[in-house]
């Protein structure tokens, strides 16, 4: 694996994505109406425990449950990230453009935290 090029991993990262992207519409298609069905059913799980709330309410507080989710999620992944990939040949993937996204993200997220910590 060690053999591969910087080139070689470009052209990985370049046909897996083609793959993701054009390869399975009905696949899309499937994973959308899957997604609309949880959604559905966990308004209605909200309505029936607090009746009082419109669907609006219901929806806002949905989007703020999947933030709150998708950020326990990140942590994870950010704190597991440097054990499970220290043998890995990530590095071969990684561009300059990258690793300057990650340092702005890193430090989105240090001040998303200052502030969580201030309120």
């Amino acid at each position: 694996m060690n053999k591969l090029t910087e080139q070689d991993y470009k052209n990985i990262e370049k046909a897996v994505s083609y793959d993701r992207i054009f390869k399975d519409e009905e696949h899309t298609e499937k994973m959308t109406e899957l997604l609309q069905k949880r959604h559905d059913r966990d308004a209605s799980v909200i309505s029936k425990e607090y009746p009082n709330l419109n669907d609006n309410e219901i929806s806002e507080i949905l989007n703020d449950y999947k933030n709150y989710s998708e950020l326990l999620q990140a942590t994870e992944i950010f704190t597991d990230f440097p054990i499970n990939c220290e043998d890995s040949n990530v590095r071969h993937f990684i561009t300059k453009d990258n690793i300057e996204e990650l340092k702005t993200a890193i430090e989105e997220m240090e001040n998303f935290v200052s502030n969580l910590e201030v309120n």
